[in-house]
C-alpha cells in the first residue's frame, strides 16, 4: 500500500465514525463521572471502574458497536439506492413497452390504410408505397426511414 493510499483506506474503514464515536463516548463518560462523583451507588462504582480502570478492555467492544452503527447506516443507504435503481429500471421497461406498442399501432394503421380488398374475389392486397417500403425495410438497409 502506498503512503498516499493510507488516508483513503482509513476513511474506507470508517475511521471518522470511530473518532466521533470515541469522542462522544469520552465526553459522556466525563459528564457522568463529574455529575455522580460522590454517589455511593453500586452501578456508579461499576461504571467508574469500567471507565477508569478497565477502559482498555472495553475499547474493542465500543469500536465494534461504533462500526456496527456505521455498517447499519451504509446498509440502509445501499437499500435505498437499490430501490431507486429498481424503480428507474421499471420505468424504463414500462416506457419501452409503451413505445413498442405505440410503434405497432402506427405500423398497423399505416398498413391498414394501404390494404386493398377486391370485393369480387375477396382477395386482400397491400399497396406498396415508399412509406410502406420504408416501414418494412430492415433498419440497416440504407433506405431512409
Amino acid at each position: 500500500m502506498a503512503l498516499s493510499e493510507i488516508p483513503r483506506a482509513a476513511a474506507d474503514r470508517g475511521i471518522w465514525w470511530h473518532i466521533v464515536g470515541f469522542t462522544l463516548t469520552g465526553a459522556l463518560c466525563l459528564v457522568i463521572l463529574e455529575e455522580f462523583s460522590g454517589s455511593d451507588s453500586r452501578l456508579y462504582r461499576y461504571f467508574a471502574t469500567a471507565v477508569t480502570d478497565l477502559y482498555w478492555a472495553l475499547v474493542i467492544v465500543l469500536a465494534g458497536l461504533i462500526d456496527r452503527g456505521r455498517n447499519m447506516f451504509e446498509t440502509k443507504a445501499e437499500i435505498r439506492q437499490a430501490a431507486r435503481a429498481r424503480v428507474r429500471e421499471e420505468g424504463r421497461q414500462e416506457g419501452r413497452q409503451e413505445g413498442q406498442q405505440e410503434t405497432l399501432r402506427e405500423v398497423s394503421e399505416t398498413l391498414r390504410r394501404h390494404v386493398v380488398t377486391d370485393e369480387a374475389t375477396g382477395r386482400v392486397t397491400l399497396e406498396i408505397t415508399p412509406e410502406i417500403a420504408a416501414l418494412l425495410a430492415p433498419p440497416d438497409s440504407g433506405n431512409p426511414a
